[in-house]
């Protein structure tokens, strides 16, 4: 007993998810090129449990449905759905549901129900053309294909929004004439100070205004940091880093907005170890 498996495309890919879903010399595997369509012929062993070896061929089969033809599926939808997007939008977009859809932790009903169609298609059977069943058997797919670019769409805009926030920012920072040559951002529990070149600190009250507007608004603190380094636009800023901080939005925005004037300390008096500054790369 074997399962024939034919694909029109992607082989390299197919040959890949095949051989790390069958590693054990147990189950055999035969490769078949036919020019216009390549099999392989995967046989298990008698000592080999059935109910194992089927369910592995139906998630491989799915694996081999996402990571291999889903690509023009996710892009028939959107070239079909969302029309006004832009060339280069429309490949963001599908690069961006490609990766929803490959996350594991995604979809995990849409993808069982699917994976259960299969089992049972290829219990019937025992081969399978994964073009042909997509085409003439898998109508479910595309419900699936539709809720991942729902969902890649979100994120698209999101990506959107915090691009054309960036470059806001940005812009008022390149207008300022800049109040100090170099700035040093020191992180203090969930608080921040500012220092400047001289290792003088700069003091809040300096922005004031801002202040009282921030506490009217209930803006965070986060908030004001960056809106003080906006007002100040220093030539260069110095990030005093650590591994608590790292991953805050707060640094992400900062970075974005600063680009080439930003500087990360790898340690220093102010980070109690010697001093070191890396560019932003």
């Amino acid at each position: 007993m074997k399962i024939q498996v034919g694909l029109n495309k992607g082989i390299d890919k197919a040959r890949e998810l095949i051989y790390s879903y069958f590693p054990e010399k147990k189950v055999k595997i035969e490769e078949v090129d036919y020019n216009t369509r390549y099999f392989f012929n995967i046989t298990p062993s008698k000592s080999k449990s059935l109910k194992d070896f089927y369910n592995r061929i139906s998630e491989l089969i799915l694996d081999l449905i996402l990571n291999i033809y889903s690509d023009d599926i996710i892009k028939k939808h959107i070239n079909s759905s969302y029309k006004n997007l832009k060339q280069d939008e429309k490949k963001e977009l599908s690069e961006i549901s490609k990766k929803l859809l490959l996350n594991k932790e995604n979809f995990l009903i849409e993808k069982q129900y699917i994976n259960n169609q299969i089992k049972s298609f290829v219990l019937d059977k025992l081969f399978i053309s994964v073009d042909g069943f997509i085409a003439f058997r898998l109508k479910d797919l595309s419900l699936l294909i539709r809720l991942v670019i729902d969902k890649g769409i979100e994120e698209f805009t999101a990506r959107k929004e915090y691009k054309e926030f960036i470059s806001i920012l940005k812009y008022f920072v390149e207008i300022q004439e800049p109040k100090y040559r170099v700035i040093n951002l020191v992180f203090e529990g969930h608080d921040y100070e500012l220092y400047d070149d001289m290792g003088n600190k700069i003091y809040k009250d300096f922005f004031q205004d801002i202040i009282v507007e921030i506490e009217k608004e209930g803006i965070s603190n986060d908030d004001l940091l960056v809106s003080s380094l906006i007002v100040l636009a220093p030539e260069s800023l110095v990030v005093h880093l650590d591994e608590s901080h790292r991953d805050r939005d707060v640094i992400r925005i900062i970075t974005d907005v600063f680009d080439d004037r930003i500087y990360y300390c790898m340690g220093c008096e102010k980070c109690k170890i010697g001093l070191v500054a890396r560019h932003n790369e």
